[in-house]
């Protein structure tokens, strides 16, 4: 039933893309089949005035031919005095025809024919970078199986993204970031596993790879407070400046390409998904932008303290540390769940895996906990007996199934999902 039901989205899918195609083609045609009707009226109307001009222009050309073959007769047969007068009664002519011509030109305005193509034609051939985006959307599913040597007895299959029980870590570096003074507020992975750290403290961004050892730092504007992974490909990534009022997207293989935004308040953390920034903005909410920064829509959250979020499947989810919970709200804002447990203290860093759970640190209760999709159970991955103290930033990169944890004193530790 499942391989019948993909086959025939598969389908339909492909049926839309064609229908689509063929509707977009249409419409274009119908646009141009438009404006073709109307260059062909304008430029009638524009060639009508100027045959009209030219055409009394020539029978005034006549006219004048005219007159001088009689000038000329009158000159070679006719008395001076005749000549005189005749000439004189022949440029009272000519000007009485030439009179009403020289106003007409006078007025005659030029004229020159353009095209404006519409903004938003010139906008799609600029903006749309890709017909469409196939999504995959996973469903939990119950399955009953039945073992035929034992009577009535039923097995449950439940879907991965509810199960957490099989969830665990396993720690594989550790490394303390160089230098006396640090308040690390913000960590990523990138696709080849160098480690990106935003030390709020001292205003740098620094770049480590996965075995500890410093590769450089990263010139940054201002002081740094969270991070999110715009291009995996050419690996930009997007940084807020919380009281600066701005954040950046910088590439790292070409800092010196970077694109600043300014935000009307704080903003704090930041998340990409779908071509789009969510950006928490101190008294507005979770602004929603595109990557040249045009609010598209403003998320209102009921909260105020709320300093880190992430985004997975059309899905927000966001801790606040002021009363100890995490939530979850639809792309529109709408809540779906909230989670409190007495042992998560003031959350921070959260991320999300492929299967939708949860992971959040606890600044003051030093540890990790893993949330379930739908926020009814919870399980306590790591805590200060395996070397937590005041874990602020938390990344869950899904390539790998790894995480990386940044504790607030300068202090980072990678993680393998086993």
């Amino acid at each position: 039933m499942a391989l019948k039901n993909v086959n025939q989205d598969e389908k339909t899918i492909r049926k839309t893309i064609t229908d689509t195609r063929k509707n977009v083609n249409e419409f274009l045609d119908k646009l141009e089949r438009k404006l073709l009707l109307d260059l062909q009226s304008k430029h009638e109307n524009c060639k009508s005035k100027i045959v009209k001009i030219l055409n009394q222009m020539r029978q005034m050309e006549k006219e004048v031919e005219k007159l001088k073959e009689q000038t000329l007769q009158m000159k070679r047969f006719a008395s001076d005095l005749q000549v005189f007068l005749g000439t004189r009664q022949l440029n009272q002519s000519v000007s009485k025809h030439i009179g009403p011509l020289k106003a007409k030109t006078k007025v005659f305005t030029k004229s020159r024919m353009e095209i404006e193509i519409h903004h938003m034609i010139c906008s799609l051939m600029k903006e749309v970078k890709r017909f469409g985006e196939i999504k995959v959307i996973e469903t939990m599913t119950n399955l009953q199986l039945k073992d035929a040597k034992i009577d009535q007895a039923q097995i449950q299959i439940h879907g991965l993204s509810q199960s957490i029980q099989n969830v665990n870590l396993k720690l594989k570096q550790k490394f303390d970031i160089k230098g006396s003074e640090h308040a690390i507020t913000g960590c990523i992975v990138l696709h080849d596993d160098r480690i990106i750290i935003a030390d709020y403290a001292s205003g740098k961004l620094m770049e480590y790879n996965n075995n500890g050892n410093h590769i450089r730092d990263i010139h940054v504007s201002d002081k740094p407070h969270s991070l999110t992974l715009v291009d995996t490909y050419t690996d930009c990534i997007a940084v807020t400046y919380g009281r600066s009022c701005y954040l950046e997207i910088i590439n790292t293989k070409n800092t010196s390409d970077r694109k600043k935004i300014r935000c009307s308040n704080y903003c704090w953390g930041i998340s990409y998904l779908d071509r789009k920034l969510f950006v928490r903005v101190f008294q507005q909410g979770i602004v929603v932008m595109d990557l040249d920064g045009k609010t598209l829509n403003t998320i209102d959250i009921a909260v105020s303290n709320v300093f880190y979020l992430t985004t997975s499947s059309s899905r927000i989810y966001y801790t606040d540390v002021g009363n100890n919970t995490v939530h979850c709200c639809n792309i529109t804002g709408e809540e779906i769940w909230v989670f409190k447990d007495r042992s998560i203290s003031q959350p921070r860093g959260i991320s999300v895996d492929s299967n939708q759970n949860v992971f959040v640190v606890g600044g003051q209760s030093h540890n990790l906990t893993v949330i379930t999709c739908d926020g009814k159970d919870s399980k306590i991955l790591l805590t200060d007996r395996d070397g937590l103290e005041n874990p602020i930033a938390m990344y869950y990169s899904k390539e790998n199934k790894s995480a990386c944890l940044s504790y607030e004193q300068g202090r980072v530790a990678l993680y393998q999902e086993s």
